[in-house]
């Protein structure tokens, strides 16, 4: 028994995603975009423009901004929950894209964004990832654009593989860490949101 927890330890984040995608679409369709992002919902651009998902999941934060005038192009590396995504949200206005940080190859360079949500995704890259993917997701953010990036710590977590978050990275954001809203014990999450300074 103590080798099969060890062995799910080494479980990947798109493998244990696609293991678990038909519970992790329910438990996140069960909360609202409003109640997950409470925390940095003042930062949200007045006039929806153009928006990044990384990290969509079951779709539900793509499905929101789209339902309110945003342009969204929604991002998730697990085939499964991308399937489900897709098909949950078929009436919305979303471009759906299967890719990864900290590369994000299907998108162009040129391409900008007012508002680039990642959430729930940086604890599953290592600190190296991490300092290249808020590069990478620097040249994506339109001049008067945010960046909204959130993670959770590891509490009791057994399956998946997280990683130390390099907060030098964020040094110039605004920080706010909150309880988890599913209740689960010992669960906390950080939000960093950042702009571009004049």
């Amino acid at each position: 028994m103590p080798r099969q927890k060890v062995m799910m330890k080494q479980l990947s984040s798109t493998d244990f995603y696609n293991l678990n995608s038909e519970q992790l679409f329910h438990q996140y369709q069960s909360l609202s975009f409003e109640q997950v992002h409470a925390a940095w919902l003042d930062y949200l651009p007045a006039t929806p423009g153009r928006a990044l998902d990384v990290g969509a999941g079951s779709g539900r934060d793509a499905g929101w901004l789209a339902n309110n005038g945003w342009s969204v192009t929604a991002i998730e590396p697990s085939d499964k929950l991308l399937a489900k995504a897709i098909a949950r949200h078929s009436e919305s206005q979303i471009q759906w894209l299967s890719d990864t940080l900290p590369d994000l190859e299907r998108l162009q360079e040129s391409n900008s964004y007012h508002l680039i949500l990642v959430s729930a995704v940086w604890m599953h890259l290592t600190p190296a990832q991490q300092t290249q993917s808020l590069q990478r997701l620097r040249r994506l953010q339109a001049p008067d654009g945010v960046i909204v990036i959130t993670w959770r710590n590891l509490a009791d977590e057994q399956e998946r593989r997280f990683y130390p978050i390099e907060m030098k990275n964020f040094k110039n954001a605004q920080i706010y860490s909150t309880t988890d809203i599913g209740l689960r014990a010992n669960v906390e999450w950080t939000t960093a949101v950042l702009r571009n300074t004049p």
